[in-house]
């Protein structure tokens, strides 16, 4: 049997519905310029608008010039420090960016803006630090930037870079950091989850041996554990529930209170598979606070 919860040295409580999993100690801050973990040097020293060698764009908004030539885009790195540890790119493949190491933090957003802008339930991202990103390819000019502070097509930080060409979503630059999105990364071929082996390639594509389903070529990808999200984050704006057994805050991570992973509240899914919604179902002012 599979348990769902992915720190089992870590407390987990009874909530009214289901289980209010906590986070381990060293987990229960989001990452920020005074975490404890280092930044990686990766060879950067060009110029910025704040001095040699800083981050561009920290202070946020458009005042860094030239940005394209520097972090997270076009840069050279002095002495060979940046080494590739994984690609990500576009649908199409206009656009493709390098990373380095691993990411510092990985978590599912579920906030009303990423709701929105993704088109889905919810985000999944990864952070890096801006310096541990350098864009390789960005064919016809595809790269686009969206501010959404200013609502409009501009390198005005934060900002979201995806490609003009497909619209896929790559990543949102920050003022220190990258929020990159695993779905465009290329993993590993992945290994069934109770057996040391590869799932193997046929003429029919690639096939999990534990289990009887076959897919196509490249389906199953090996999320490495730093890929794996610590929390979600902003669940009280959740529109759909994830028993996962990972910690839920309602707000910001560590800054907000942790919450059960299923609730009664009507409206959200999953709730109403396999019959309709009746009248008595519609939910109600007081169910939407929850």
């Amino acid at each position: 049997m599979i348990i769902a919860n992915a720190h089992p040295e870590s407390k987990s409580i009874p909530g009214p519905h289901s289980s209010i999993h906590h986070p381990p100690p060293d987990h229960t801050k989001e990452p920020d310029a005074d975490s404890k973990k280092p930044i990686p040097d990766t060879g950067w020293h060009g110029p910025t608008a704040d001095g040699p060698g800083a981050t561009p764009s920290a202070r946020g908004g458009d005042y860094e010039h030239d940005w394209m030539h520097k972090p997270p885009y076009w840069w050279v790195s002095e002495g060979g420090l940046f080494t590739v540890e994984y690609t990500s790119e576009c649908w199409c493949g206009n656009v493709a960016f390098e990373f380095h190491g691993e990411p510092v933090d990985a978590k599912h957003c579920h906030c009303r803006q990423c709701q929105r802008l993704h088109g889905a339930p919810f985000q999944w991202a990864v952070i890096f630090p801006k310096t541990s990103v350098r864009l390789l390819r960005n064919e016809n000019d595809s790269l686009h930037c969206f501010s959404t502070q200013t609502r409009k097509a501009a390198h005005n930080v934060p900002c979201k870079v995806s490609c003009n060409t497909c619209r896929s979503p790559l990543f949102d630059e920050g003022r220190r950091t990258v929020l990159a999105y695993p779905s465009s990364f290329r993993f590993k071929p992945a290994k069934s989850r109770n057996h040391d082996q590869d799932v193997t390639q046929d003429i029919k594509g690639r096939h999990d041996p534990q289990h009887s389903d076959v897919h196509d070529p490249g389906y199953y990808q090996q999320v490495p554990l730093h890929f794996q999200p610590t929390c979600h984050i902003f669940y009280g704006q959740r529109v759909m529930e994830v028993p996962d057994g990972v910690p839920k805050w309602r707000g910001h991570k560590g800054e907000s209170e942790l919450m059960q992973e299923m609730s009664d509240v009507q409206g959200i899914m999953p709730r109403y598979k396999g019959h309709a919604q009746t009248k008595d179902e519609e939910p109600t002012q007081e169910d939407n606070l929850d």
